[in-house]
């Protein structure tokens, strides 16, 4: 059964392979409309996810003004509509300054703060002037908690703290009862991110094709471009082979993400990074910052030890550089 709340789609729990099918079991238009948004948004179809949510993003109705504003966040940054994109950023932290300043239920303060995370987190903006998240965990419905839950180890994953992050992963995969597709792949995406930062090559590539499995059904691509850079070659190593083609789609998606999310993230930032390096380089240029060896990277990517020597001489001839420290005012912002 279906519950009509925030990101219905993400609450709601299926099997691989009919995301669309629960996208459009919602008996209440608006709900299935948005639902529906949210599967085009995942299966890379930015446009049509846009034009649905846009009549929503001012509606009266709070999860539906939430959710329309979450995607329409989201899909403008692919699109390049870096203002569109703060716009609906700007709606949702009025949202949630009025819903804090003058409480309407406790349903409606979570629905708030976590519309704050989700358009907080994977920009890497602050959270600091943000509620806790983690107090509000118990007000979400089960399929938010777990989606949640994956902004809440993302944001640990990028303050360094790895292990509590994939003491949050583990705990909140172990509380599914039933399989919330896009929650949890995010969560094995968070995971697969955690291990390959400790180097732990096995459990992250053990991670990423369980992500993969969930999400390969559905074309769900859509994780997979937002977290291209923090996966540091993980699909390039595991995905490229096994299905060229959805490797293409992530790859041609995630050049014009990355110009959006800059343009959000970082205005003033005259960085040619996301014209001037194609996936594979990116992936490497981001390993070989954080000191991977050149032998380390070969065998993570799955190529030639020459092959990474070749990509790097590329790499710093593109970016004008001529030392990897070099590297990580483009790739570590």
């Amino acid at each position: 059964m279906t519950e009509n709340t925030v990101l219905p789609l993400i609450n709601t729990a299926f099997e691989p392979g009919n995301a669309r099918k629960a996208a459009e079991s919602f008996a209440d238009r608006d709900f299935r409309e948005i639902a529906i948004a949210e599967f085009y948004y995942f299966t890379g179809q930015a446009q049509k996810c846009s034009d649905l949510v846009d009549i929503y993003i001012m509606s009266s109705r709070l999860e539906l003004k939430l959710s329309a504003c979450m995607l329409y966040v989201y899909s403008n940054l692919t699109l390049g509509n870096a203002k569109a994109s703060e716009r609906g950023l700007e709606i949702i932290r009025e949202c949630l300054r009025k819903e804090m300043a003058a409480p309407t239920s406790e349903r409606n303060t979570a629905y708030c703060v976590f519309a704050g995370y989700v358009g907080t987190v994977l920009l890497h903006l602050s959270t600091e002037e943000l509620p806790d998240m983690k107090k509000y965990m118990s007000s979400l419905p089960q399929g938010l908690r777990i989606f949640a839950a994956s902004m809440i180890s993302h944001a640990l994953y990028l303050n360094g703290e790895y292990s509590r992050a994939l003491g949050i992963c583990d705990a909140a995969l172990f509380s599914c009862k039933e399989i919330y597709p896009v929650g949890m792949i995010y969560l094995y995406c968070v995971t697969a991110m955690c291990e390959i930062s400790l180097k732990n090559q096995a459990e992250a590539e053990k991670a990423i094709l369980t992500a993969w499995k969930l999400a390969e059904k559905d074309e769900l691509i859509e994780p997979f471009i937002e977290l291209h850079g923090l996966l540091q070659g993980l699909l390039e190593s595991c995905i490229r082979k096994e299905n060229p083609e959805m490797y293409r789609k992530i790859s041609d998606a995630v050049i014009t993400f990355s110009r959006g999310w800059m343009a959000v993230h970082n205005p003033a930032s005259d960085n040619p990074v996301t014209d001037a390096l194609t996936t594979m380089e990116f992936s490497i240029a981001m390993l070989a910052c954080r000191d991977w060896s050149n032998r380390e990277i070969a065998e993570h990517m799955g190529v030639s030890l020459n092959t990474v020597k070749h990509y790097l001489t590329d790499i710093f001839n593109k970016l004008h550089v001529k030392k990897r420290d070099e590297l990580k005012n483009f790739v570590l912002k």
